[in-house]
């Protein structure tokens, strides 16, 4: 099973449907409604397989950090929460101990972004964020 499929058993097991929605100004959303989940993808944006890993990560970040913010919330609330959430999407598709074994194998960004099947600048993103909170990687 590959991880695409994982991140939507996780969402099958924890109760939380998954719809095709045609969002204006975004590709994906969580949305609680009633103590219960929505995630809102809007298919015709996302541009591969790669790029949905990477919006059910984040989106499920959302679900499982408890970051879900009103859609009128304040660019401090909403950056918190979407870090928080990006932390979690990064732990699940990019595993910092994994992400330091390949480092030392001396993979580069780009194959380090086919080899957790990523898109390069997620993968840029990833090691920005592990750099800030562990230092260097190598």
């Amino acid at each position: 099973m590959n991880t695409l499929e994982k991140l939507y058993d996780i969402s099958y097991n924890e109760n939380i449907d998954i719809f095709n929605y045609a969002w204006k100004d975004k590709k994906a959303r969580i949305i609680e409604k009633d103590n219960k989940y929505y995630i809102g993808i809007d298919y015709s944006k996302v541009n591969n397989s790669r790029e949905e890993r990477e919006i059910m990560a984040e989106e499920l970040g959302h679900y499982f950090c408890n970051a879900l913010y009103p859609i009128l919330a304040s660019n401090t609330l909403i950056r918190k929460c979407e870090l928080r959430a990006m932390k979690w999407a990064y732990s699940i598709l990019i595993p910092y101990d994994k992400l330091k074994e390949k480092i030392s194998k001396g993979l580069n960004v780009y194959e380090l972004a086919e080899e957790f099947d990523v898109n390069i600048k997620y993968m840029t993103n990833c090691i920005k964020f592990y750099e800030s909170k562990y230092g260097t990687l190598n």
